[in-house]
């Protein structure tokens, strides 16, 4: 249920604010903070890609939309280089463009048709 959903997310958000205020002064634990998150933001399309698979169908997906993902990963993954910013920024930036390439290339061979559908 929706409570339930509420009460484990508080629950969460409260845990990792408290580990987070006890380990605070540790790198270690900051440094897998962010490496965490990098690699939860460069696959965060995966599902997409799957879905995308398994359906043959891009239905609700349009070229525009896709390709203004990779813009948009494209600015921010050059804006990494250009800032020499650490190798994971780029790793991930770079995962990002591969999955969004992929998506597109889904986009434009199944059109969008739910008729490509395989259930």
């Amino acid at each position: 249920s929706f409570s339930d959903y509420l009460h484990c997310l508080v629950t969460m958000v409260a845990m990792v604010a408290g580990l987070t205020y006890t380990l605070l002064d540790w790198p270690s634990y900051i440094e897998a903070i962010g490496a965490l998150s990098l690699c939860t933001e460069a696959t965060l399309a995966i599902p997409q890609f799957l879905k995308n698979y398994r359906t043959r169908s891009t239905e609700g997906m349009s070229v525009s939309m896709v390709l203004l993902w990779f813009l948009g990963d494209s600015g921010k993954t050059l804006y990494f280089l250009l800032r020499a910013s650490p190798f994971q920024f780029l790793l991930c930036g770079s995962i990002q463009i591969i999955i969004d390439i992929l998506i597109l290339f889904q986009v434009v061979l199944y059109g969008g048709n739910p008729s490509h559908r395989v259930d």
